[in-house]
């Protein structure tokens, strides 16, 4: 029993004691950092797909086989780079006929065949003629366009460093205001600005049909002859970043 009251009185004694002792609490100084550069694109990224049809599948291949070529080659015809160039998927699917098909409705009419080529085109002031010349090599579908900078990730760098900066600033401005200085940052979080760059999607897919489901899919039409002038408006691309910073105070 002694024990037990020896025990609590020293419990008590130890609360007292920290109750007892002064809680010094560090002034500090929270602020946003934020910072945006707006940079020129100096290449654009193109998702082609080659989409050929036929009631056989070997057909339907070999179409593909050869426009799926043409197409590689006016690339190479342009001078880019293998590394720029890349065969991404190939797909085989049967076509179905649809509801007002007199074959019958889910009946097996043909084969589409898709192959979808990634390329990176770094001729800026040739877009317009590229894609008059992927289309009349066999490109029927443009499933995405991204215009970017291939040293984004030096910018995103620089953006970071321009952040940091903008949050010093506003601490010390807030410091000074209240005749304080900034010490050291105990606390950076940084958060994600929006993803830079811009991209045009144009999707792609195979409908279920309910027509005769024999129309040839989607082509592009070709011009007659390429635009001398840039059409695509490439404006710039945002890289942005925003950080959080905690900085003590001092007098």
């Amino acid at each position: 029993m002694k024990i037990l009251l020896f025990i609590l009185l020293a419990v008590v004694c130890l609360n007292f004691g920290v109750m007892a002792q002064t809680v010094t609490v560090q002034p500090s100084v929270s602020v946003i950092g934020e910072a945006e550069m707006r940079v020129a694109p100096n290449q654009i990224g193109f998702t082609f797909e080659v989409v050929t049809t036929d009631p056989t599948i070997a057909a339907a291949k070999r179409a593909n086989d050869t426009a799926s070529a043409k197409t590689l080659s006016v690339a190479k015809g342009f001078n880019i780079p293998t590394d720029d160039l890349q065969t991404d998927r190939l797909t085989i699917s049967p076509r179905y006929a649809g509801e007002k098909d007199p074959r019958g409705k889910g009946t097996v009419i043909g084969y589409e065949v898709t192959k979808r080529i990634v390329v990176t085109f770094k001729q800026l002031d040739r877009i317009d003629e590229f894609l008059a010349k992927v289309i009349e090599a066999g490109v029927n579908r443009i499933v995405d366009i991204n215009i970017e900078n291939s040293d984004l990730e030096k910018h995103e760098q620089q953006v970071r460093l321009l952040a940091v900066d903008n949050a010093r600033s506003k601490a010390d401005a807030y410091a000074k205001r209240l005749g304080l200085k900034v010490g050291r940052a105990y606390v950076i979080r940084e958060e994600s600005a929006d993803t830079p760059g811009y991209t045009t999607g144009f999707g792609s897919g195979n409908g279920s049909g309910d027509g005769m489901g024999d129309a040839s899919p989607g082509d592009l039409s070709v011009p007659a002859a390429y635009s001398q002038a840039v059409t695509f408006a490439l404006g710039k691309i945002s890289v942005a970043d925003k950080i959080y910073v905690t900085f003590e105070l001092v007098r």
